[in-house]
């Protein structure tokens, strides 16, 4: 288990994320965190990725944004919560209100499955939340649990 911290500032987004690297018992059994983090814009932008073996899950915690999923845009703005499958193109977005929000990259060999019950049960690629700060108190914790030393963070 090791992780490595970061504080950027790229010309589009001020970033703190964690890369974690989970032990080998924690990939082979065990849905586990990639990395975790916050993000500010502080120009509009948009970032593309697909084809990662992950999974993504992030809240809006101000401003305004976009996120484009299996050929589907949806407005995003404050206490709307993205979960995705990133193995999928997808894209999200910032225009003039620009965002913050929280976020964490996971991974295990069920998720796949997983995430397929979620969908079959009615779960969507966003929904808003009433309670944001259960959600940001969430990824707050993980933020903090994998920079930690603390034995049982995987």
């Amino acid at each position: 288990m090791k992780y490595e911290q970061s504080y950027t500032v790229s010309a589009s987004v001020r970033t703190s994320r964690i890369l974690y690297t989970p032990s080998s018992f924690a990939r082979l059994s065990l849905l586990h965190l990639q990395e975790a983090g916050s993000s500010t814009a502080i120009r509009p932008h948009t970032s593309r990725r697909e084809k990662l073996p992950s999974y993504l899950c992030f809240v809006v915690v101000d401003g305004s944004g976009r996120l484009v999923y299996e050929e589907k845009e949806y407005e995003l703005s404050v206490g709307d919560v993205v979960f995705i499958d990133c193995r999928k193109a997808y894209s999200h977005s910032t225009d003039c209100n620009l965002w913050s929000f929280q976020w964490c990259h996971f991974y295990g060999a069920s998720m796949p499955a997983v995430y397929e019950k979620y969908r079959e049960r009615g779960g969507k690629p966003v929904f808003h939340s009433e309670d944001m700060e259960r959600y940001t108190d969430i990824l707050t914790e993980l933020y903090a649990l994998a920079s930690s030393s603390d034995y049982i963070r995987d």
